[in-house]
């Protein structure tokens, strides 16, 4: 394991302090499990008060051994743990699992305790989980270091949990279903390591192929969402979130609860909601195989269970397969006349092991099924494990998954035991096993939208920084905007608003309404944060000044206070036949922060719990999903016949990302009704609440995932005095992309993927576009085709930060004709100055030894060249960027 966190994950040594004979102690119940699991490195007992503890010498101190531990393993009271950590210190740890809970009682002092243990160990560079944690399990190298009497089978999943307990449920449950794990590890109070980073170092760990996640509270947003979305593209990761009861509940805007569900469909991670279904997950992901659809067959002994797993298919939106002609054929052989030849296959109770495992055999071979699941009823005649052999021996040869429920067999070993040697995973009910079957059609899903290629668009419009800029320093002191400066904020992003001006007297109103043409609307303006009266659509003069009269009358009943001048806005209303309305928004989340809501229009307003939400940046893909994935608005767009025709509405949305990206200070944002209708959109009326505390936002510091950064646009010269368009990457560049890899010279694509390189997979089409900016950066250079205002990628400079979170690996690859012109030049000294501002002390990279000119170009930027000792064809690139200054030449 290549990570930082390898000394508390896979340490090489470790030491228990605490270490004890007593009965029932944590120091104990470790010793043993030391012990019992066969630990492949150094390990040492710390007690001052013994020489021996059940056969292992004990040290005075940890200092005392003489050696550098990498892993310390704290059980010893509150007040001992900031000594203990500074022996520690002393003996070079580099990782700690603090069993020790917080002191109890007094909140105060807990808080007190746990910032001066942190501060120690962050002063040392000593990596703490807990405190109150359970402890850490490592199968591959035999470390039990837990509180926890549970046996351990060694596996390929991970199970990271906040509580101790979920771990020793997950354990317990675990052990008589054979499943096994390559890591365990609770993160207790979360004082220090945290979700993100243990997912970071699960990633690059060759021993870990899934994993298993309770949460009870996310701390960090933007490190949870990068290194989940991350793990989640090779891995699958399912996810139990904990605590929902005690969350409080907005007045308006949506739930806590339903912005973590948008945040994790954002990750691709699958989220469960029980105990039962994370153990559902674990069996199922235990057996290693992930569907190619979501189709399934049901073959089961008796007709009841095969029903109750139909029934449980629909509700979970799982289709039930359509058998192909041969599959009936085959059915047709095996089976009694009075059977059903449909899906579900009921083979009959008299089915003797052979018929239920052909059966099994002939749908699984089906190309229109996707998954089985063999449902076995007990029968007096023949013993459930000739059947569980019978059905192994077909799945053991299949790459679909075959999930089992061998009825009343749940707990035989012999069973489960046949069962798995074909792969099968085996469920208490015909409920759970399709409920299993969801998790990892879900999972599939995610990763076919994660794969999917955005559709191309033109490049959006550039906000006009300045009037942001000017709004931005005018709301001290307020907490709203007046609507002619809101309506400046929106246009400012190319948002669709109508016309509008202030009118102070009657007069002034009808002229306006006369320039705008009617119809017209009126609306107050107030320095408050208040849904305000307003009147309209007003057709003519004559209903304008009854509306000016009546709306004065609401004002000054509702803003009787001072802040009010007597202004009234006139708003051009658009005219749009059978339009649809719609209310799309901005909301603050107190964890992921803005979120973009949108729904229906409707008084009173849609329930928070029937919107629709997704997490900022949007790109085009997830814009469309947001409007066509919501339940109530699938036909939006009277008449839509295509997603084209839902491009205003798209266009909007992503134009509303952007301003919540740029502007911290924007709190709320209602835009309502939002008019649509084919080939338009346009913003009836908006409001607006702004937090002048928020304003020295940097980095995008208040987003839960790193937006586009437009501020890395720009250009740069090459030779013969031209200049190349350069930018971060987006998505919508996959087939730019796609076009550029393919245009390479066969030699240039060998040098940059040290292999024969044809074509791109959908797999690394989407790798290469859909970045991460929070952790790396892609940056193109753009040169026009020719035709009309199209660009084409002639060159690509890519870094992602290592695990280490110090250094950057980075890549880079020029068009064939534009090399020698100076593009990769100009690519690298941007890469290399975004590297630097992102803290990071060094950029490094891996190079074929043939490729000599490379060579010659890294060492022109100031690189130094090592052997990779892992690989004798290729050597390493270094540059230091910690002196600071900017690339050579």
């Amino acid at each position: 394991m290549h990570h930082y966190l390898r000394p508390l994950l896979k340490p090489a040594s470790f030491a228990l302090v605490g270490a004890s004979e007593r009965a029932g102690s944590f120091g104990r119940v470790v010793l043993e499990n030391v012990a019992a699991a066969g630990y492949t490195g150094e390990f040492y007992a710390v007690n001052p008060g013994h020489r021996k503890l059940l056969g292992h010498r004990s040290w005075r101190s940890v200092h005392a051994i003489g050696k550098p531990v990498e892993l310390v393993v704290i059980a010893v009271p509150c007040g001992a743990v900031p000594g203990v950590l500074e022996d520690a210190a002393r003996a070079k740890a580099k990782a700690a699992v603090l069993l020790t809970s917080a002191p109890a009682g007094d909140q105060a002092e807990a808080k007190r305790w746990s910032k001066e243990v942190a501060a120690i160990a962050a002063k040392h560079g000593i990596r703490l989980a807990g405190p109150g944690a359970f402890g850490v399990i490592r199968t591959d190298i035999g470390l039990n270091a837990t509180v926890s009497d549970v046996p351990v089978l060694p596996g390929r999943l991970a199970l990271i949990a906040q509580s101790g307990a979920v771990c020793t449920a997950m354990l317990d449950f675990a052990y008589p279903g054979g499943i096994g794990f390559s890591t365990v590890l609770s993160l207790g109070g979360v004082i220090d390591v945290d979700y993100g980073e243990l997912l970071d170092a699960l990633l690059v760990d060759g021993q870990t192929d899934g994993i298993l996640l309770y949460v009870e509270q996310v701390h960090d947003a933007r490190r949870f969402m990068s290194a989940l979305r991350a793990a989640a593209r090779t891995k699958p990761v399912v996810l139990l979130k904990a605590g929902r009861s005690a969350e409080a509940v907005p007045p308006a805007g949506p739930t806590p609860d339903a912005v973590f569900d948008a945040a994790m469909r954002r990750a691709g991670t699958v989220r469960v909601r029980t105990y039962t279904q994370l153990f559902a997950a674990a069996r199922l992901l235990a057996s290693g195989r992930i569907p190619r659809g979501d189709r399934i067959a049901v073959v089961a002994n008796g007709r009841g269970p095969a029903l109750l797993a139909a029934d449980s298919a629909r509700d979970a939106g799982i289709p039930l397969a359509e058998f192909e002609p041969s599959t009936i054929a085959a059915l047709d052989a095996i089976l009694p006349e009075e059977s059903e030849r449909g899906n579900p296959v009921d083979v009959r109770g008299d089915a003797p092991p052979e018929r239920f495992a052909t059966a099994v055999g002939a749908v699984i071979s089906d190309p229109e099924v996707d998954a089985v699941i063999a449902l076995h009823v007990p029968r007096p005649v023949d013993p459930p494990t000739d059947a569980a052999r019978a059905v192994a021996a077909v799945a053991r040869g299949s790459h679909k998954p075959v999930l089992g429920a061998w009825l009343g067999a749940i707990d035989r070993r012999e069973v489960r035991d046949a069962l798995e040697a074909g792969g099968i995973a085996n469920f208490y009910t015909p409920e759970n096993a399709v409920e299993a079957f969801a998790f990892l059609a879900s999972y599939r899903r995610h990763q076919e939208l994660l794969l999917e290629v955005p559709p191309p668009m033109p490049d959006p419009e550039p906000a006009d920084l300045a009037v942001v800029a000017r709004l931005r320093d005018s709301v001290d002191g307020r907490r709203t905007l007046p609507a002619s400066e809101l309506s400046q904020l929106l246009a400012a992003f190319g948002l669709p608003v109508p016309k509008i001006e202030r009118a102070d007297t009657l007069a002034e109103a009808q002229a306006i309404a006369r320039r705008f043409r009617y119809p017209v609307s009126l609306a107050v303006d107030a320095p408050v944060p208040l849904p305000l009266p307003t009147r309209g659509p007003i057709p003519n003069g004559r209903a304008l000044a009854k509306a000016y009269g009546l709306l004065l009358d609401d004002a000054r009943t509702l803003l009787h206070g001072p802040g009010w001048g007597g202004h009234v806005f006139v708003r051009k209303s658009p005219r749009i036949e059978r339009a649809r309305e719609l209310a799309i928004g901005v909301a603050q989340d107190p964890v992921f922060g803005p979120v973009i809501t949108y729904g229906t229009s409707i008084r009173p307003p849609l329930p928070a719990t029937e919107r629709a939400i997704a997490l900022p940046p949007l790109n085009r893909r997830l814009a469309i999903d947001l409007v066509t994935g919501t339940r109530r608005l699938r036909n939006v767009g009277t008449g839509v016949a295509s997603e084209a025709e839902l491009d205003p509405l798209v266009r909007l949305l992503l134009q509303l990302s952007a301003l919540v990206c740029a502007c911290p200070w924007v709190r709320e944002l209602e835009l309502d009704p939002v008019l649509v209708a084919p080939g338009m959109a346009v913003i009836g009326a908006a409001r607006i609440v702004v937090d002048p505390r928020r304003k020295a936002h940097r980095g995008y510091g208040h987003m839960a995932i790193h937006p586009y950064p437009t501020e890395l646009e720009g250009t740069f010269p090459i030779k013969g005095g031209r200049t190349l368009a350069v930018r971060p990457i987006r998505p919508e560049d996959a087939e730019r992309e796609k076009a550029f890899i393919a245009g390479l010279s066969e030699d240039t694509r060998y040098f940059r993927f040290f292999y024969r390189l044809h074509e791109l997979t959908p797999q690394m089409l989407a790798r290469f576009t859909q970045v991460d900016y929070d952790r790396e950066l892609a940056l193109v250079a753009l040169a026009p085709t020719g035709t009309g205002d199209g660009q084409k990628i002639v060159g690509v400079a890519r870094s992602i930060r290592n695990p280490d979170g110090d250094s950057a690996e980075f890549a880079v690859v020029v068009d064939d004709a534009w090399q020698g012109m100076g593009v990769a030049r100009g690519l690298m000294k941007l890469l290399i100055d975004c590297a630097r501002k992102r803290g990071l002390a060094r950029i490094e990279g891996a190079v074929l030894r043939a490729n000599h000119n490379m060579l010659r170009f890294t060492r022109s930027l100031g690189f130094s060249i090592a052997d990779d000792p892992e690989d004798s064809e290729q050597v390493i690139v270094t540059l230091q960027l910690s002196g600071g200054g900017t690339a050579n030449g």
